[in-house]
């Protein structure tokens, strides 16, 4: 079920963008496709951290939670950096995607934790549940 999502700030250095789908990737389970609808050529592939990193934390800023809807219902993704080589498959902790589905409302969040990397590798993740 594809949704729209409004990011009212758009997505950190693509503030064009407001405007997303979220959908499932063709034989994934665990990576979906953040679709822009301003721009049919443009679209993130993102993945839930706490899959890989059970203790993934951030914050949303002030006037965040607000908007975005009840904290229950939230879902939590990151950019996923896709590689010619599975090896060199990087997840971006440093921009957590933050929606809710049921307001379509969604938020980019700058984390400014030192323990996370905007180049964490998938391929030698520590993989909660595998």
């Amino acid at each position: 079920m594809e949704k729209k999502i409004h990011f009212p700030k758009g997505l950190i250095g693509l503030e064009n963008y407001r405007d997303f789908t979220v959908s499932a990737l063709p034989d994934q389970t665990q990576f979906w496709l953040l679709q822009s609808l301003e721009n049919e050529h443009f679209g993130l592939v993102i993945t839930n951290p706490f899959w890989f990193l059970p203790d993934y934390e951030f914050q949303l800023e002030e006037g965040q939670a607000d908007q975005i809807g009840e904290l229950s219902k939230l879902e939590v993704f990151v950019t996923v950096n896709v590689a010619a080589t599975p090896e060199k498959i990087t997840a971006n902790l440093m921009g957590p995607i933050v929606l809710n589905q049921q307001t379509g409302i969604g938020f980019q969040v700058l984390v400014s934790n030192k323990k996370y990397t905007a180049q964490y590798n998938l391929m030698f993740a520590n993989l909660a549940g595998g």
